[in-house]
Parts: structure tokens; C-alpha cells; sequence
């Protein structure tokens, strides 16, 4: 941010002195007796001489500067999320498993306010986003039956539910420079962890315009009580640090 507003500023003493420059130079050659060094005492050709070239001055400053206003406005967002499950470290979610896995002998999650996250997104340019939009598949993740509200259901499959989410924000939507936006809250409940001992993820992807699609990978832990107390308390040990 510092560096462009040096850059507006010396744009305008730029431009201020463009514009002074023909005037300071046309009362030097009619008061001053300025040539530049032109071999002419012809006048009226000196002062031709100085037009033309206070002129091209401003139209080479007036494109220097339409060059830096069409950068600025078409610079790349840097786009990042954080998904913050209660009890757990941003982006890593850490689930209690119910004590009897279900009749496939997959692990669910336990009902609790746990499986609740807020979700942000982040934009560490200084250019906005434009029309964001995030995406988030589940994989070795099942059983969602209905998307959370605000966000949209893109992949289903019948005998395991939703697969994909999706949010969009629109064309009317940004995220400005160095800023952020706090979107819908997710929420697991009810989901299952379809093999034991192996982790499943939350596949997330970004994307606005100017950027090119931004993949991510958040595994996601699913433990029984015993490795979700000893996690418990090994996470409260390094928040008191």
C-alpha cells in the first residue's frame, strides 16, 4: 500500500510539472530570449518548436499514466481461506468419532457444536476480487444429506449424498485488497469417515477474476475418545503457550 501511494504521488508531481513545463517554456522564449539550442532566431518557429514538444510531453505522461491505472486495475488477487472448526487449529479439523460405527463400519462424527466452522476468505493483495467463488469437495468424507445454508450442492451421489459445495459470490461481490469476507458457516454433522485409521480431506478450491484457480488440501481426522482426549489436551497445551 506504501509503495502505491508514492507511486500517486510522484505521478502527480510528474504531471503537475508536464503541464507547467509548456507554459515556463513558452514565457522563457518570449521574455527570455530561450533557443534551446536551436540555430534559428526565427521566433515564431522556436515557440512552434516548444508546443510540439510540451505537447508530446503530456501525451507521453497521460499514457504513462493510463499504463499504471490499467495495472492497478487489473492486478492478481491472493486468495486464501480459513475453515475454523470449534476445538480445533484453523484449517485442520479434528473430529470425536461415535463409540459404535455405523452398519458399513464407517466412523461418524459426533453430533456436537465441533462440527461447526466458520469460514473466511482472505485477500492478501492490495487488487480486490472480483466475483470469488469457493468450492469444497469432500473426499473419504459422506453422508451429508442436505448443504449447509448459503452454500449450493455440486456434486451429489446417491448412495453416499453430497460430494461438492460450492459458494458463489457473484459479479456484484468482491473481496477487497488486503482485506476479508466471512462466508457462510460449514457444518458436518452427521458425516462419516469411510475408512478407519486413514484420514479424509476437505478438497478446497478458490477462484475470482484475475487468478487463476487456487487448490488446497485440509485433512480431516476422525479419532476415537481416547486419541481425542490425548488431542484435546496436547491442543490446549500449545494454545497456553
Amino acid at each position: 500500500m506504501k509503495r502505491l501511494r508514492d507511486l500517486r504521488v510522484w505521478i502527480a508531481i510528474l504531471t503537475v510539472v508536464a503541464v507547467a513545463v509548456g507554459p515556463g517554456a513558452l514565457c522563457g522564449v518570449a521574455f527570455g530570449g530561450w533557443k534551446f539550442g536551436l540555430h534559428t532566431d526565427d521566433q515564431v518557429a522556436i515557440i512552434n518548436t516548444v508546443i510540439a514538444a510540451a505537447s508530446w510531453l503530456l501525451v507521453a505522461v497521460a499514457g504513462v499514466v493510463a499504463l499504471l491505472a490499467y495495472l492497478a486495475a487489473s492486478g492478481r488477487p491472493d486468495l486464501s481461506i480459513e475453515i475454523t472448526f470449534n476445538f480445533s487449529f484453523p484449517n485442520q479439523p479434528v473430529f470425536l468419532a461415535r463409540e459404535d460405527p455405523d452398519s458399513e463400519g464407517w466412523l461418524q462424527i459426533r453430533s456436537y457444536k465441533q462440527t461447526r466452522a466458520t469460514v473466511t476468505l482472505h485477500n492478501a493483495s492490495v487488487y480486490a476480487a472480483k466475483n470469488p467463488g469457493v468450492r469444497i469437495e469432500f473426499e473419504g468424507l459422506y453422508g451429508m444429506a442436505e448443504p449447509p445454508s448459503g452454500w449450493n450442492a455440486v456434486l451429489f451421489v446417491t448412495t453416499v449424498g453430497i460430494q461438492a459445495l460450492q459458494w458463489d459470490g457473484g459479479t456484484d461481490s468482491i473481496v477487497h485488497g488486503q482485506w476479508s469476507r466471512a462466508l457462510p458457516a460449514l457444518d458436518l454433522d452427521g458425516m462419516r469417515l469411510a475408512q478407519a485409521g486413514k484420514d479424509g480431506a476437505l478438497v478446497v478450491t478458490l477462484a475470482a477474476d484475475g487468478m487463476p484457480p487456487v487448490r488446497s488440501r485440509m485433512p480431516v481426522r476422525v479419532l476415537d475418545s481416547q486419541a481425542y482426549d490425548a488431542y484435546t489436551a496436547d491442543r490446549a497445551t500449545r494454545m497456553s503457550n
